[in-house]
């Protein structure tokens, strides 16, 4: 069952090799797959021929589209929630990932409703919604400079072990997707924090933070069939971006739910031959600063979300 990945982190795979020959790595050795490919290079018993071979594995669960924000439970060490879908056979697709677990670096001590994104069930549209609120990351946020915690909650993975090394790296967004997104909807709350500050801490006069909420369809390789997976620094800009949809100029209020429509941007042709073998990643992503992968924006920022569905080609 790959619907953990964690799995994939030190799994052995034996080959079948012609007698003599031998292969690097080990044959059965255990091997990290996850997020990434491993080559295998198998060599004749005269060493005068050899070959590689390419292993990786894609996560064709398919994805869920209809987005509620039902399903949440706390994570193992019960600091903070973590959000999955439903499959129609009744198992968790954890699909969802949050920067949760980069704030329980900073703050240890902060209680589940006191993390960046936490369940929500005041005035909501249907059944649960998602608070994402832009925190203070307190004394060892100054000393490593990141001063902020933007609230946030993407479909993708969280990568903790880069969380301070390389914030940007940390945040993985999309995961591998069969069909054609024609649309994005959905219903949102925000209301901007009351100072704008920029990572050293200053506060900028003037400046009223926003939120970002939008989906994007793109290539999960490179011209070569290297895999890609878009992060914070190129989630927006990336040349393998296919298609995109992004609320603008997002409304502040906070007393209302506010519904978007919006059609999927095409940059470049939808192709369904790549399509039917999971080449494509889709990434819908809501953040309560839009500047908050570079730690900046203004404590308090709220947006909720409820009630999300990307509309695909039957």
């Amino acid at each position: 069952d790959f619907t953990d990945s964690t799995l994939l982190e030190t799994l052995p795979l034996r080959f079948k090799i012609t007698p003599g020959a031998t292969i690097t790595p080990a044959n059965g050795s255990p091997q990290n797959f996850r997020d990434r490919e491993v080559t295998y290079t198998v060599t004749s018993e005269d060493k005068i021929w050899n070959r590689t071979y390419r292993v990786r594995f894609i996560h064709t669960i398919p994805l869920k589209t209809d987005l509620g924000f039902e399903n949440f439970l706390p994570e193992k060490h019960n600091r903070f929630n973590e959000w999955f879908e439903v499959s129609e056979a009744g198992n968790a697709i954890n699909q969802w990932a949050t920067g949760n677990p980069g704030f329980a670096i900073s703050k240890s001590s902060a209680t589940p409703e006191e993390y960046p994104t936490i369940p929500w069930t005041e005035n909501t549209v249907q059944g649960n919604a998602v608070k994402l609120e832009t925190r203070n990351t307190g004394s060892f946020g100054v000393m490593v400079n990141m001063r902020i915690a933007a609230g946030n909650l993407f479909i993708g993975t969280f990568d903790v072990a880069n969380a301070l090394k390389d914030p940007m790296v940390a945040t993985r967004f999309g995961l591998p997707f069969n069909k054609k997104p024609l649309r994005f909807e959905g219903y949102y709350k925000f209301r901007p924090g009351e100072k704008f500050q920029n990572r050293k801490g200053t506060i900028i006069e003037g400046r009223v933070d926003e939120p970002d909420l939008y989906a994007v369809l793109y290539k999960n390789t490179d011209e070569n069939g290297q895999p890609v997976t878009l992060k914070g620094d190129d989630v927006l800009t990336h040349p393998n971006i296919v298609a995109l949809a992004r609320v603008p100029n997002p409304v502040h209020d906070f007393d209302n739910w506010t519904f978007f429509n919006l059609d999927f941007d095409y940059q470049q042709p939808f192709d369904r031959t790549v399509a039917d073998t999971y080449g494509y990643n889709l990434a819908v992503v809501f953040t309560s600063s839009i500047e908050g992968a570079s730690f900046e924006g203004a404590v308090g920022s709220t947006l909720l979300i409820d009630e999300v569905r990307v509309i695909c080609e039957e």
